[in-house]
């Protein structure tokens, strides 16, 4: 075995899998997106060279009707969507935005040709209140 990836580990648990894995996990896939960055769990697995897979790039809907956002997306003719995938690629995510439809996917790659500046980075990153934040799996029942 060469690789492993993990899903949804905060630092805790990875602390406990490195103490008797022989291989530190490539990749964690956790929720990512503008308004919802995990800062602790980003520090964390970049200090270890783990690359984050934001498999929620998009949030939930409510993060298309986000005014600022919107005009994020007519400043650079892009979509909502695009916004928040460029977003993920810039802060060194791994988008992994869901879609069904074939219009959507191929939009969804059309994010390469444009870049944000850091205030343009800054305010989607602290765009607040349009997602649903993500449980502390610590705590959290199931």
């Amino acid at each position: 075995m060469r690789a492993i990836g993990i899903s949804n580990f905060l630092p805790h648990p990875i602390e406990e899998l490195l103490k008797t894995a022989t291989i530190v996990p490539m990749v964690n896939q956790i929720r990512l997106c503008p308004g919802d960055t995990q800062e602790e769990v980003v520090k964390y697995c970049r200090e270890l060279g783990i690359l984050l897979e934001a498999y929620s790039p998009l949030g939930t809907g409510k993060i298309f009707e986000v005014h600022e956002r919107q005009q994020l997306a007519a400043k650079y003719g892009k979509s909502v969507a695009q916004i928040c995938i460029r977003w993920s690629l810039q802060m060194g995510f791994l988008p992994l935005p869901k879609s069904v439809h074939y219009a959507r996917i191929d939009e969804n790659a059309q994010v390469f040709d444009f870049k944000f500046d850091s205030y343009d980075m800054e305010l989607i990153a602290n765009l607040t209140g349009c997602v649903g934040y993500s449980r502390n799996l610590d705590t959290t029942d199931f």
